[in-house]
């Protein structure tokens, strides 16, 4: 398994082949669905602060991490692994690639209240509760919890 951050240019370029790809992970990888459309993908991949990072066996794509980047403060948008590759370890391996190549920046990112698998790993990885957004998802209505780190670079 290997990762693959690809330059801004080239997501442009490929944001509706990647869309499609992001939107059939995130329908597998999520227990509840994609949140997003692939239409939503697309134009998330070519929004000049949207970057993705993905996780790749061979030529396929296996999960992926995304996020919004304005000066010093990151927004985790997706983080998804298909479910052939989860409870092994790959989600924990994007997070940990992804924060090595970070400079020192407030991160923040949501989880559905119900995914305790992802928030555990949130919690594993540092991250601390600051709020509570009722009703956030919609299929199924769901609170999300909101949730902060700290990055320093070592």
């Amino acid at each position: 398994m290997k990762i693959w951050q690809p330059e801004k240019t080239l997501l442009i370029a490929q944001a509706e082949t990647l869309a499609a790809t992001c939107y059939h992970l995130a329908m597998a990888g999520y227990r509840d669905g994609s949140p997003w459309s692939v239409a939503t993908f697309t134009s998330n991949l070519q929004a000049a602060q949207q970057h993705y990072l993905f996780l790749k066996q061979g030529d396929t794509l296996c999960g992926f991490l995304s996020y919004s980047q304005v000066l010093d403060e990151i927004e985790i948008t997706n983080i998804v692994v298909a479910p052939a590759w989860q409870q092994q370890g790959w989600a924990w391996f994007l997070w940990q690639e992804w924060l090595a190549s970070l400079p020192s920046a407030q991160l923040f990112l949501e989880v559905r209240a119900s995914n305790t698998p992802a928030y555990q790993l949130y919690q594993k990885l540092g991250f601390t509760v600051i709020g509570r957004r009722k009703a956030y998802y919609q299929v199924p209505v769901e609170d999300a919890i909101l949730m902060k780190k700290e990055w320093k670079v070592q």
